[in-house]
């Protein structure tokens, strides 16, 4: 009943945002939709009280930074993967680009990331893991910020580019602290659950991201529409207005990280997740 039920209001929730700007916002049907989801999240709140193995012990959010970097991880999840969604409809509906042109030019953004992953581990061991958690985030969301410039007649290498590898740097300094934030202060018995569960989160973060970027687009765009603007540039003025959201759903992280984050337990996690196994003493 927990998976159903939480299944459920997370999935109407996501339909009826993403899916308002057609049917209207005060209409009935978003209305029902978005309460039935409260609804049914609230029950499956209960359930968790209640039952003797949850499917998810909300006791778990008692550790701080666990909490913390699983709002990170929304956050992370909201603003990284609604620009990727985005981003490739701009290339496509406004500067004509295949579907296969489009996934190549995501490459630049890929390359940085791989690029710059073993600094961010590096920088992670030996110095202070929130401040590169924070560092990443701002560079994903001031990245992203960069892109409501791209214009009508945009070409990759002057309008994307730059926002690309900015945002593939930031994604390799925040991805990794996320994640083992995600693992501070939690047993061994429980790993499980936080991994899923920081996941989850970044998973939920990129839906409902979508849902809330594409409907602020397609609201756009749709207005200029019919106040007689040229398609294109409906179009660019709708991503732009989009990317404005994604960059802030981005840089709300880094005062996020700051607030709930603890630099003692995570820095305790890094330390557990960077030690090395001792080589057994040898046989006398």
């Amino acid at each position: 009943f927990g998976a159903v039920t939480v299944t459920g209001g997370l999935s109407l929730l996501v339909y009826a945002v993403s899916t308002a700007p057609q049917v209207g916002w005060g209409t009935a049907r978003t209305v029902s939709l978005l309460a039935a989801s409260a609804a049914l999240i609230a029950v499956f709140v209960v359930i968790e009280t209640r039952v003797a193995a949850p499917l998810m012990p909300l006791r778990i959010f008692r550790l701080k930074t666990v909490a913390g970097a699983n709002a990170v991880g929304v956050l992370l999840g909201g603003g990284f993967f609604s620009y990727i969604f985005i981003g490739t409809l701009y290339m496509q509906q406004v500067l004509g680009y295949s579907a296969l042109k489009a996934g190549l030019a995501w490459l630049v953004m890929a390359l940085s990331s791989v690029a710059f992953a073993g600094l961010a581990q590096a920088l992670v061991t030996r110095g202070s893991a929130r401040l590169v958690m924070a560092a990443g985030m701002a560079m994903i969301g001031g990245g992203i910020l960069w892109s409501t410039q791209v214009p009508v007649h945009g070409q990759f290498w002057a309008s994307l580019a730059g926002p690309f590898v900015i945002v593939g740097i930031g994604t390799a300094f925040a991805f990794i602290p996320v994640s083992i934030a995600g693992l501070a202060g939690v047993g061994e018995h429980e790993a499980g659950l936080a991994s899923g569960l920081i996941n989850t989160s970044q998973q939920l973060g990129g839906a409902i991201g979508v849902a809330i970027a594409s409907t602020i687009a397609a609201t756009h765009a749709s207005t200029l529409l019919h106040q007689g603007t040229a398609p294109a540039a409906a179009l660019t003025s709708g991503f732009q207005l989009a990317f404005w959201a994604c960059g802030a759903i981005g840089l709300a992280a880094v005062p996020v990280t700051y607030l709930l984050v603890r630099r003692d337990e995570l820095a305790t996690a890094v330390a557990r997740t960077s030690a090395k196994p001792q080589p057994a003493p040898a046989d006398v």
